[in-house]
């Protein structure tokens, strides 16, 4: 039996495409591009029968990059990093994963170390209303 494939766009009013990709057997598959009604990236993002599952990037507005990272089966993989919308650093997160134990060498690099549980977050300009005791759970 043969998968259908077809290739699947959206559009903003003012005619600009919102987003294509390729739909199979009813589910996202493969690279989905996004865009912002100004003609600008929004987001791309990999999907293997509907879910997230391989690199992403999604942009602000501008089309300066917001967040990068990695899906694996829908998780967060690896190193995702946030930016400011004038292209800065803002945060990296080191997601953690169940089968890695121990102690992890981290650069702070002038960042402070949130660990999370499931992940480790660098700040590059922390918050004003995060707690103290949510530096270290």
């Amino acid at each position: 039996m043969s998968s259908k494939i077809k290739i699947c766009s959206e559009f903003w009013p003012n005619g600009q495409v919102k987003s294509f990709g390729l739909i199979k057997e009813g589910e996202w598959h493969g690279v989905v591009q996004g865009f912002w009604a100004n003609g600008q990236p929004d987001f791309q993002q990999s999907f293997s029968d509907g879910i997230t599952n391989g690199p992403y990037q999604f942009f602000f507005p501008n089309g300066q990059v917001e967040e990068t990272g990695v899906f694996i089966e829908g998780e967060n993989y690896g190193v995702t990093e946030s930016f400011g919308i004038d292209g800065h650093l803002r945060q990296r997160f080191i997601h953690k994963s169940q089968a890695i134990h121990g102690l992890w060498p981290i650069q702070h690099e002038n960042a402070t170390l949130i660990d999370r549980g499931s992940r480790f977050e660098m700040v590059y300009e922390l918050d004003p209303n995060v707690q103290a005791s949510e530096i270290w759970n």
